[in-house]
């Protein structure tokens, strides 16, 4: 665990330097930060009684001002995580201060998104995945403005509808508005009128200037990007539907797809039957349903967990125990012949198989380091075949079987991820 937490003070010193600038506000006292090397040893915490779920990347917790953290494998994840949390304690602190000073023994906190886009935005810059949440909201008219922003309570788009109100906040009026409007929350218990106070406009004109400041930036995109309403075709309706695999019996002449999802409350592995364009369902059937024993606790839906070879062998990565583990699934037998775990892996992620039937898969080990690993199911070999301090990820056969493309932040100097070859 030295590395992480060693690494991990770094970022939380550099935060706390920027962050009291950030909101002109020093922390006296220590901050507790816990650090776990992975998401599976982080949901094992006892800092919060409760589970917690698969989508969780920290926390903060509020009775004794402590930060619990997972690394995921990507150092710029976890700067961000580190940021965003480091926020939520300056914030506490800050508002804390300024009912102290008024003798107030208790007082008013803003709403979930205005708390929760502020630590987006002390800690993030919008990226791909804020743009597209932002822009998907935008035109297909779904996107609230401040009226209705509740409605999204608690989900990861309203995450990010506060971090765009900050970024509005700090183009239009100036990057010191939004501390300001933590300052004089003491002035009324209405939060859309602390806003108007700070802002000195009616909370409808406020609403209307954001609402102006999203279109400007994504309607013109209606000019040249088509909707997805009219190039695609929804195949698989309701519930929440990820990694999908086609796989093609040509002994059979029937067309699959493979694919895992949260239809009923339980994370679980599916075929459907489908006809030979792909747009048509025949049938489906549940293949495995995780959460209801120790052998499948959980499908990790958030991240890629899923592979199927071209003669209909399925991987997929489910949560045992105290690590991952893959199963290998026959999917025309529909009979798992193999559970393989690794002693020194407690986490994997993105499996992948070659034409020759090895599995590639993402492993964290017990230190929290992310590298690429190859395992040949007939003699049951592992191979590592990567052992650095880099984020690699998504590793595919390439043009020869001698030849591995995966992505990684090993050759970028702006932490963007590139995409590397390994013969």
């Amino acid at each position: 665990m030295e590395q992480v937490a060693e690494i991990g003070a770094g970022i939380a010193e550099n935060a706390y330097t920027r962050l009291k600038v950030d909101f002109n506000h020093v922390i006296t006292y220590p901050i507790p930060l816990i650090f776990y090397n992975t998401h599976i040893q982080f949901q094992q915490t006892n800092v919060s009684p409760g589970f917690i779920p698969e989508g969780v990347g920290g926390f903060f917790e509020f009775m004794k001002g402590r930060v619990v953290i997972p690394f995921l494998g990507s150092m710029e994840q976890f700067r961000h995580v580190i940021n965003h949390e480091l926020t939520h304690v300056f914030m506490t602190s800050k508002i804390s201060r300024i009912y102290r000073d008024r003798r107030w023994t208790a007082g008013n906190f803003p709403p979930l998104w205005f708390i929760e886009g502020i630590a987006e935005f002390y800690s993030t810059k919008p990226d791909a995945q804020a743009n597209m949440v932002m822009r998907d909201a935008m035109l297909n008219n779904y996107f609230t403005g401040l009226k209705d922003i509740d409605a999204f309570y608690g989900s990861f788009i309203m995450y990010k509808f506060g971090q765009s109100f900050m970024e509005f906040v700090s183009e239009k009026y100036g990057r010191w508005y939004i501390a300001k409007i933590l300052e004089n929350l003491h002035l009324s218990e209405d939060f859309d009128e602390v806003l108007a106070i700070t802002l000195r406009k009616p909370v409808d004109q406020i609403d209307a200037e954001w609402r102006e400041y999203e279109r400007k930036k994504y309607f013109p995109l209606v000019q040249t990007h088509s909707s997805n309403a009219l190039e695609a075709k929804k195949i698989v309706q309701g519930g929440y539907n990820f990694d999908p695999n086609i796989w093609i019996d040509s002994s059979a002449g029937k067309h699959y797809l493979i694919y895992t999802a949260n239809n009923d409350g339980y994370s679980s592995f599916y075929a459907a039957e489908m006809d030979s364009t792909f747009t048509k369902t025949i049938n489906t059937h549940r293949l495995i349903t995780a959460e209801r024993g120790s052998k499948y606790e959980a499908v990790h839906l958030f991240e890629p967990s899923l592979s199927v070879s071209s003669n209909g062998l399925a991987a997929f990565v489910t949560k045992s125990g105290g690590s991952d583990v893959i199963h290998f699934y026959d999917v025309k037998e529909r009979k798992e012949i193999n559970t393989v775990r690794f002693d020194s892996i407690v986490s994997i992620s993105d499996p992948s198989f070659t034409s020759a039937g090895e599995l590639l898969f993402r492993g964290i080990d017990i230190k929290g380091s992310t590298d690429l690993y190859s395992f040949d199911q007939n003699d049951n070999r592992l191979s590592r075949l990567t052992n650095d301090n880099f984020d690699d990820r998504y590793p595919t056969e390439g043009l020869t079987e001698d030849e591995i493309i995966f992505v990684s932040d090993r050759t970028s100097s702006d932490s963007k991820m590139s995409v590397t070859y390994l013969n």
